[in-house]
């Protein structure tokens, strides 16, 4: 396995699994517990450990799909963990698949619709979705919060590349007690066509890893990420 595909990250994360013979889907994990309804189903179940990071994955309401789930402790301030997530650019620098990202439109105060281009391995075909995203801060907490869901409008299709428009992920940034912070990243998502077992497999549970090693490893090194 080449080291690209190690440093693979949740399609939009990218995590996978492999429904039945005629269906696949990519779980692309990459935040916290879910409140909407389809991650109010089941327990999380934990499926790996390591460098520090937990990864777990459930059991999600009318999909053959489970849901994953990422938590990694950060040696950082909140602040430097939101100039990195939120910056639109720097997305390739964690989320080694991504070859394209902008920003589409802002439809609202704090509002997002950002698109970005996956550049699967081949024998796959590229994916591509308008992901709108809305980032809030309870005050109260100081737990930051952001919620994305795919959208169908924005840019028009591409030939080469499939467009997922079923997909749901949060990100959830939690300041602790004694310094630093938690990271919790989870997704759902269909990648609305076959992919092999094999990227399948790998994805679903090692790709995560990846790519909370790396927002870790840039966290950590201040002012790398506001170069």
């Amino acid at each position: 396995m080449t080291s690209r595909l190690r440093s693979m990250v949740f399609l939009f994360c990218g995590f996978l699994r492999q429904t039945d013979a005629l269906r696949t889907v990519i779980i692309v994990a990459l935040a916290p517990l879910f409140f909407s309804p389809a991650f109010a189903e089941d327990a999380w179940r934990l499926e790996k450990m390591s460098h520090g990071i937990k990864v777990y994955s459930r059991a999600v309401a009318d999909s053959p799909i489970r849901a994953v789930r990422g938590v990694v402790k950060i040696n950082a301030a909140l602040d430097d963990a939101l100039s990195l997530l939120q910056n639109i650019d720097a997305r390739p620098s964690w989320d080694e698949m991504c070859v394209e990202t902008y920003l589409v439109d802002t439809p609202a105060p704090g509002i997002e619709k950002i698109y970005l281009h996956h550049d699967l391995p081949w024998p796959v075909k590229d994916r591509d979705m308008i992901l709108q995203t809305e980032w809030k801060i309870d005050t109260n907490t100081g737990v930051a919060h952001m919620y994305g869901k795919a959208v169908i409008s924005g840019v028009s299709e591409f030939r080469d590349r499939v467009r997922v428009v079923n997909a749901e992920n949060q990100w959830i940034i939690t300041p602790l007690a004694d310094g630093g912070l938690e990271l919790q990243a989870v997704m759902h998502a269909d990648p609305a066509g076959p992919i092999p077992a094999w990227v399948l497999n790998w994805l679903s549970v090692d790709a995560p890893i990846t790519t909370l090693q790396k927002i870790k490893m840039i966290l950590e090194q201040p002012a790398s990420h506001n170069s």
